[in-house]
């Protein structure tokens, strides 16, 4: 049989109202009172319905998780998982929960959304992707949910987190530049993903900084984020003899893209691209050029923003727009 409320409260000798008390660590009960019931707690082993919990006080203490319409891309893609971990790791800190949105295209998941947030199952929201008119955070703002997105979206009145992807395909660049690369392409992939079109814009400043022609011919777009879709476009499509660097937006491009340097033995051809977590000499090759993203902070930071955005006395119409610092790996 479950031990319930009540059996806590009469081992204890107090009422059950107090033992809710204790639970919500009100003020209101003493030190010694609290230790008692949660001593007895433990021994019981009781574990107070946080669902029931979460009614009462008004606090879910949950938060939603908004992913991205589902792809093979995002499953594989190591940016989201090591970004969770930074979600997860500061979650933990404060005991709250995370609850995914669901729902295989768009009316779906806006459905979803509406029903966590008008249902009061989430305290905010959590979105894993920025892009162009997002009728979900359109919806949060409408409702005046707390929100903050992972990446740079196309409105300044909501709290993000991110790289600052200029600056970084910018180094990128010019990381390839110092080592001598005369031509450069710029491997990206959807325009319509912010961070594609502001590391091409930092590619292309590297160039006219550092006084190489900018050549709309080697930019290579419209392309998803598979490690199959960069193999296959460094075999038919880059000319490989003239190409001395490669500017690869995406991981798992980054590695089709090796994968086919390598069967074809070019040491000629350099690359960088940028990296959700990497250490040197962790599964990096030596001569591997790459940029961590630090990923797993920008989650982190994101959480913590959040947080800031439900503190009444911190809550204005201040949005935080905060930039994490991406680390530049050279190689040899």
């Amino acid at each position: 049989m479950a031990i319930t409320i009540r059996d806590v409260a009469k081992r204890a000798g107090v009422a059950p109202s107090t033992v809710s008390r204790v639970i919500a660590d009100n003020p209101s009960i003493s030190e010694q009172t609290k230790i008692k019931v949660r001593n007895i707690m433990k021994e019981m082993n009781y574990f107070p319905n946080i669902y029931a919990q979460g009614l009462a006080s008004a606090h879910s203490k949950t938060f939603g998780l908004v992913l991205p319409l589902a792809t093979d891309a995002f499953y594989q893609n190591p940016f989201f998982p090591t970004v969770l971990r930074g979600i997860n790791y500061e979650m933990s800190k404060h005991d709250y929960s995370i609850l995914l949105s669901v729902g295989l295209d768009n009316d779906q998941r806006q459905r979803h959304i509406e029903k966590i947030v008008n249902g009061k199952q989430v305290e905010g929201l959590i979105f894993l992707y920025a892009s162009k008119n997002d009728p979900l955070l359109r919806f949060a703002q409408e409702v005046q949910c707390p929100a903050v997105v992972i990446g740079s979206p196309d409105n300044s009145k909501v709290h993000y987190v991110d790289n600052d992807n200029d600056l970084i395909g910018y180094q990128a660049t010019e990381a390839l530049i110092k080592k001598g690369c005369e031509r450069i392409a710029y491997v990206g992939g959807d325009m319509n993903q912010f961070f594609i079109a502001d590391r091409h814009n930092g590619y292309r400043r590297a160039l006219e900084a550092n006084n190489r022609i900018y050549d709309p011919g080697l930019v290579y777009n419209d392309l998803a984020f598979l490690p199959t879709d960069g193999y296959e476009l460094a075999q038919k499509h880059l000319d490989l003899k003239t190409l001395d660097g490669l500017v690869i937006s995406d991981e798992l491009v980054a590695q089709g893209i090796k994968a086919y340097l390598d069967e074809q033995e070019n040491e000629k051809v350099k690359t960088i691209t940028f990296s959700a977590y990497k250490q040197d000499g962790i599964g990096v090759a030596e001569d591997a050029s790459f940029i961590n993203l630090n990923s797993h902070i920008i989650g982190s930071r994101a959480v913590d923003i959040l947080f800031e955005a439900l503190d009444p006395e911190q809550a204005s119409t201040r949005f935080i727009h905060e930039y994490v610092a991406a680390d530049l790996h050279t190689g040899k």
